[in-house]
């Protein structure tokens, strides 16, 4: 199989991502650029030069509504496409993903048949809690989840340290025992207790790397334009500016050299 450099990969992805704009929009759908690639967009108009994933949000309603015709197989998905959803148990990952199948990954990290494929993420946006105490422990209590479900699949034996190759078997058979799974269940639960649709204040909560900083007004988030990606134009919250400032700070000043890391994937062609 012939291994994708960075560029290659950053190609692929890039053409899920038009071609998952195409079946939003025949379906009325609304998704955002977030996170990494919001800030791409504005500071780069695409990519940042070193990163290598695509990140896209969409309102909870509109996530169940897409994962309800995923199910029902009402998409006209290209046939290299794949999309897994945890609402519909296809996916142990408490979010969307959309795969070619005409590419594998392997992670050096974690043993995941579902990440076989190259892909990108969709993640729900939820309501969050007014009051910052509540917000804070909402954040702190999914983030210990997911590094206990992570405990389940990491690789034993591979890692950057003697410390942590000796640790990860240790911790997989912990997480097996324990059935460290179920910890995705509670997270979901926790990310739809409070309802999209009744919150003043809504964010990225089932992968909220950012804690408190991910919240964002809803009726600001609603309110939506357009940015331009490698050529391409997407939507984003109109609360752009605010968002990247509490995700990044200087957001237009780049990082030190020593700080632009990719995720080191490994893909190839089938």
């Amino acid at each position: 199989m012939k291994k994708l450099t960075l560029e290659e990969i950053k190609a692929v992805e890039f053409n899920i991502l038009v071609e998952f704009q195409k079946l939003c929009n025949e379906h009325d759908l609304k998704f955002y650029l977030c996170g990494g690639s919001l800030l791409g967009a504005i500071r780069h108009k695409g990519f940042i030069p070193w990163d290598d994933d695509i990140d896209i949000c969409m309102a909870r309603p509109e996530y169940m509504r897409l994962a309800g015709l995923v199910r029902d197989e009402k998409l006209n998905m290209p046939e290299w496409m794949r999309i897994v959803c945890f609402e519909n148990g296809t996916s142990r990952f408490p979010f969307i993903k959309v795969l070619d199948k005409r590419y594998v990954v392997h992670n050096d990290f974690f043993k995941d048949s579902e990440n076989d494929n190259l892909w990108i993420d969709l993640l729900p946006v939820d309501g969050i809690p007014e009051k910052e105490e509540e917000s804070k422990q909402l954040f702190d209590t999914v983030t210990k989840y997911r590094k206990y479900v992570q405990m389940k699949y990491v690789r034993p034996f591979e890692g950057k340290s003697l410390g942590k190759k000796l640790v990860k078997p240790v911790l997989s058979v912990i997480a097996h025992i324990i059935n460290t799974d179920r910890y995705n269940y509670k997270i979901v639960d926790m990310a739809r207790k409070n309802v999209y649709e009744k919150s003043d204040w809504v964010g990225i909560v089932t992968e909220g790397l950012y804690g408190t900083k991910e919240a964002i007004p809803r009726d600001a988030y609603e309110k939506s334009i357009e940015v331009e990606f490698e050529g391409h134009k997407f939507l984003a919250t109109s609360y752009w500016h605010e968002y990247l400032t509490n995700l990044f700070g200087d957001y237009m000043c780049l990082p030190p050299e020593d700080k632009r890391k990719t995720h080191d994937m490994k893909a190839y062609q089938r």
